[in-house]
């Protein structure tokens, strides 16, 4: 964002503590450490940290400017001096921030593609943003910076060149995508899917569903909403919108259906998809059935902006896997199947799958980590993804953490002597029996929630198995 301080007046509610209304400023950090020479530094309040602790460092970066709630924590060599940053006082600087961005928000035109949902949102955020990129300008946002202070940062990235951005938006409790809709006003809202997480503070799925929906209620009449025809909780979202709807699926009747999918060995999945009245051939060279869906979404979004079909399909090619979902590495003969980035119980289910159909002449190892943030649903959920390895192909379980150790006696139980299984206590110890177990043409699939880092495995694995 550039602008000048009366453009900060003019979308937050502040004081002017210094400073001319016409200086200008280029750029807006919250991170003392990478702030330019110009920049608006914003002191965002953390649990872990306070941006107000920082900004002599701000200042020594020559920051243009500085929203702030606490003045007091200002240098004392600041205030009043000729050539220093301008300063805006506020009450709440998070609120700022977003005011801000959704001040830049409507500043030209812009469509805005918002994404949410329970599994392969950052995917479909990139496929949909490679499939428009082959016709406007799009802001992406980076990574998964998807919450409260990620999705302002990137929509305060925006230049006037920009005509589209696809926001991804995440969530743990009840209004924060109300809040995020608030600020990004899309005009395109995509569900992937809703299942269990996020159940600390979201007690059931009827809650989830409530929640993943702000994104549908945020869609006006003019505004579109991608369904997912195969999921019974966004169909009946869908049921009481403003919004037009374009559904996708697989099993059921939808306005972009894939079929006839066959699968390429280890090399992901053909598919035809019935796109209204169209019909496209589709190659995904990525493992995971679930990125059909994702592919479908991407698919229907595209079409809902207008892009042509064959300019979709070339789209779609320039898509980048990202990394730790479902990402395949070769090691000394052995394949390794990255998808620790994240889990939950139906992320799980689809690892296990991907696992069961991945050809191999060899064993099939899946080593796990805690699914964290399931609340009272985590010891169930743990012993219910142990039945599930029971009845799957899996060869050897290796556990690392204190709830994955319930899905291990609960395969245990099931499966008796039919797959070997190993908890261990750190990532550490599990690396060190890969190393001594794994061997060529086995297939080695790692998962488990963020937290849990199960990807240090494969690291100190490769690292070490030389």
């Amino acid at each position: 964002m550039r602008g000048q301080v009366q453009d900060c007046l003019n979308a937050i509610e502040g004081q002017l503590l210094q400073g001319d209304p016409d200086c200008p400023f280029q750029g807006v950090s919250i991170n003392s450490r990478t702030v330019s020479k110009g920049e608006l530094f914003v002191c965002i309040k953390g649990e872990h940290f306070d941006g107000h602790d920082f900004l002599a460092d701000a200042i020594d970066k020559e920051a243009g400017g500085i929203i702030l709630s606490d003045p007091e924590k200002l240098p004392d060599e600041t205030v009043h001096v000729a050539g220093k940053p301008f300063v805006i006082q506020v009450p709440d600087t998070l609120k700022a921030l977003q005011d801000l961005a959704g001040f830049q928000r409507k500043r030209f035109p812009f469509k805005v593609v918002a994404v949410t949902g329970t599994n392969g949102k950052s995917t479909t955020k990139e496929m949909i943003a490679s499939i428009l990129a082959t016709k406007f300008k799009t802001l992406k946002t980076q990574g998964n910076l998807n919450n409260h202070i990620g999705l302002p940062l990137t929509l305060l990235e925006r230049e006037p060149s920009h005509e589209v951005g696809v926001l991804e938006m995440g969530m743990s409790a009840m209004g924060e995508i109300k809040r995020l809709a608030e600020i990004a006003q899309p005009d395109i809202g995509v569900i992937t899917n809703i299942s269990e997480g996020h159940l600390v503070q979201l007690k059931n799925l009827k809650d989830i569903q409530s929640a993943k929906g702000e994104l549908f209620d945020s869609l006006t009449e003019k505004g579109t909403a991608i369904v997912n025809a195969d999921d019974p909780l966004i169909l009946e979202l869908a049921r009481s919108l403003r919004a037009r709807t374009v559904t996708f699926g697989i099993d059921q009747p939808a306005d972009v259906r894939a079929s006839e999918i066959e699968s390429k060995d280890n090399l992901g999945f053909q598919f035809k998809v019935k796109l209204f009245d169209k019909t496209l051939s589709i190659r995904l060279p990525y493992l995971g059935y679930c990125n059909i869906y994702n592919t479908l979404a991407a698919l229907a979004t595209g079409y809902s902006m207008g892009i042509q079909e064959e300019t979709m399909t070339r789209g779609l090619e320039n898509y980048q896997r990202m990394s730790q979902r479902n990402e395949q590495i070769q090691h000394k003969g052995i394949d390794l199947i990255n998808d620790a980035y994240n889990a939950n119980p139906r992320s799980m289910t689809e690892a296990l799958k991907t696992l069961d159909n991945f050809k191999t002449q060899g064993r099939r190892i899946f080593v796990i980590g805690d699914m964290l943030e399931l609340g009272d649903r985590s010891i169930p959920a743990h012993k219910t993804l142990g039945e599930e390895i029971a009845q799957s192909k899996t060869n050897i379980l290796v556990t690392v953490g204190k709830l994955a150790s319930l899905s291990a006696k609960s395969a245990q139980t099931l499966a008796g002597e039919k797959i070997r299984i190993l908890e261990f206590a750190d990532h550490q110890e599990a690396a060190e029996f890969l190393i001594q177990e794994a061997k060529i043409k086995d297939c080695v699939m790692f998962k488990g929630s963020r937290g849990a880092a199960i990807e240090k495995i494969l690291q100190i694995f490769i690292a070490n198995n030389n």
